[in-house]
């Protein structure tokens, strides 16, 4: 799948979430046939972030058109990390090196709402084709990121843009489009 580019493409790309009766709420039909909880590969332990800490999940809400990227992304996130440890290193190793890097911990996907620079279009959450990764410590407004460049490359591998270069920069932020 090409990434599409502006709010025309994505809507060709992943339908109109918007509910043609009511504009400011989203389509449950659409909703319910496009969004699902992707689970990431085995191995993975993934946490939402939220007021309470770090809370484990079994997946993201996400565009189901996007299941494949997400687990390859993640798979080669592991295989990176997996590099960077000792030949045999257990799963449990490697779970300890992407918690310390605090990849495996999200604020989530799937959101429909207004785009928070923009509040007159929606925010790329509303079509599951983003997620947020360490709001916690990538917060946006700021150009500081913990996330380091070799984790925006490989979303960028396959497909995916960060919010880094955004007119308020959004470092906690990938995308799977350009250009909205």
């Amino acid at each position: 799948m090409n990434t599409p580019h502006g709010y025309d493409e994505i809507i060709k790309a992943f339908g109109n979430p918007t509910d043609p009766a009511h504009p400011t709420k989203v389509n449950p039909a659409w909703e319910q046939a496009n969004i699902k909880l992707i689970k990431p590969p085995a191995g993975w332990q993934l946490y939402y972030q939220d007021d309470a800490g770090l809370v484990k999940i079994s997946g993201i809400r996400i565009h189901v058109l996007l299941a494949d990227s997400f687990t390859a992304v993640l798979t080669e996130i592991w295989e990176h990390a997996k590099a960077q440890l000792p030949a045999n290193a257990t799963t449990a190793q490697i779970q300890q090196w992407l918690h310390a890097k605090r990849v495996d911990q999200t604020g989530g996907g799937y959101n429909y709402r207004p785009n928070t620079s923009n509040p007159k279009v929606l925010s790329m959450h509303c079509w599951g084709i983003a997620i947020d990764w360490d709001p916690d410590h990538n917060p946006r407004g700021t150009a500081a990121t913990t996330l380091e460049p070799w984790w925006y490359q490989i979303w960028a591998n396959h497909g995916w843009s960060n919010g880094q270069h955004f007119h308020t920069p959004d470092p906690m932020h990938v995308q799977f489009a350009t250009g909205a």
